[in-house]
């Protein structure tokens, strides 16, 4: 549920955005987190860390491009976030289970050492996504940020979920390879 409210949110900013621009589109990010983090805490009974830090964030940030007529500090706010991500998943590159693994230890049965890897590729995918956007922020328009963060919100679940796939897949792959060369008479 709390996945779905994330993206009712961004769908709620892109669409403001586009209706009646970014400054109304900042007011809506602003109310919409605090709303997604009261609905998480209310289903928990604890604050999330990320959710408080993204509504942390839209609150300053956003308040900040309000009080500023500048929109520039909004956009920053993506950057921020897929940073701490980044930073999150690179942090726990140190510990004895990845954040990566936490989450989908569930799901998928994998060595401790491609969990690591996996962990590794994730933490570069959100530091470069971060890092795209203040070269867009400030290289292009905010019409065109807007289409490229809502391109980037859609393309991230997908391109996160592919290249888990074919990491995966590359391992198995050569499990099978020497498994097929040592069954060889």
């Amino acid at each position: 549920m709390s996945s779905l409210l994330e993206f009712l949110l961004l769908a709620a900013f892109f669409g403001a955005s586009v209706w009646r621009g970014i400054f109304f589109a900042t007011v809506v990010l602003m109310v919409g987190s605090v709303i997604v983090l009261a609905v998480s805490y209310w289903r928990t009974r604890k604050l999330e860390p990320m959710p408080l830090a993204v509504t942390i964030l839209a609150l300053i940030l956003g308040g900040v491009t309000l009080i500023s007529h500048d929109p520039v500090f909004i956009k920053w706010k993506f950057s921020v976030v897929e940073w701490l991500f980044g930073l999150v998943f690179l942090g726990s590159h140190f510990l004895q289970r990845p954040f990566i693994q936490r989450m989908l230890d569930a799901q998928i049965a994998l060595p401790g050492f491609v969990w690591k890897r996996l962990n590794l590729m994730w933490a570069g995918f959100f530091l470069l996504l971060g890092s795209v956007n203040v070269f867009v922020i400030y290289h292009f328009d905010t019409a065109d940020w807007v289409k490229f963060s809502r391109a980037a919100a859609r393309a991230k679940p997908l391109l996160s979920a592919i290249a888990t796939k074919v990491r995966r897949n590359r391992r198995f792959m050569k499990i099978h390879d020497n498994l097929s060369s040592l069954m060889k008479p």
